[in-house]
């Protein structure tokens, strides 16, 4: 920033040049968890007052003690949840090349 100041940048070209390429990756960290998140939420939403999902579908199948198809609708989100982090990850890697993944 005080590079930035020096060369006369306006506030404008700061943000786009210094600040924002420095605040991508904590914005894919808060993506990663919020995706994984999401999905927990969607579900315990279906829970409470849905008619089709796989939340009913592990409600129902409690229910009506199918224990089989409650592991597998637990299965299938557990793997949505990993698919849809690993996609984020990629897309990070995509967009922020330079960003330090240890």
């Amino acid at each position: 920033v005080e590079l930035g100041r020096s060369l006369k940048m306006n506030w404008w070209q700061t943000f786009r040049m210094i600040r924002m390429p420095a605040a991508v990756p904590q914005l894919f960290v808060g993506l990663k968890l919020a995706i994984t998140l999401a999905v927990i939420g969607a579900v315990i939403a279906e829970f409470v007052g849905a008619t089709e999902g796989l939340g009913y579908v592990i409600v129902a199948s409690g229910a009506s003690a199918d224990t089989a198809l409650a592991f597998a609708a637990m299965i299938l989100l557990g793997v949505l949840s990993v698919v849809l982090f690993y996609l984020t990850a990629a897309v990070e890697r995509f967009f922020v090349p330079w960003a330090d993944r240890s």
